[in-house]
């Protein structure tokens, strides 16, 4: 009698902890392909800036991802134009024009940021499909992840 009551709430249990695993490898899996189209970004844009760097890279992260990813966008610059170098704040990350390249950044109140240069923006996001209904409820479907690399 005990085992009849027992098992439906172990059977949940262990479909939801199989449905987790299943979609944080997933995210993890995300991670992995944006944290590959960032080093093949700052490699890239050595050499290669605007839109064929950012065409070239959102390639890239389509043909290594082990996973459909629903979207992949990538910005240099945050889609500013010119040959103006940038410092990043914030979070998501907020550009503003620097003085020159190099430059240092702060933050208002005298934080040093770093130095001011290029930057390139990878968002990546994908729809897990679960097995078990109640995952939905509780953590959602969707995905996302934003990577900030420095260029130059």
């Amino acid at each position: 009698m005990e085992f009849g009551l027992l098992v439906p709430v172990l059977v949940v249990v262990f479909l939801g902890i199989a449905d987790f695993s299943l979609a944080y490898h997933d995210q993890l899996q995300l991670s992995s392909a944006l944290a590959s189209g960032a080093q093949y970004g700052f490699a890239q844009g050595q050499t290669e800036t605007g839109t064929t760097l950012t065409s070239d890279v959102t390639g890239f992260i389509n043909k290594v991802s082990p996973i459909p990813l629903s979207s992949v966008t990538a910005s240099y610059n945050n889609g500013l134009t010119g040959t103006t170098c940038y410092c990043v704040s914030g979070s998501p990350a907020a550009y503003t024009a620097s003085a020159s390249c190099g430059a240092t950044c702060t933050d208002g109140s005298g934080n040093v940021l770093g130095t001011s240069g290029n930057y390139l923006s990878i968002t990546g996001s994908f729809t897990y499909a679960p097995m078990f209904i109640l995952q939905t409820v509780i953590f959602g479907t969707s995905y996302s992840q934003t990577v900030t690399v420095r260029l130059k």
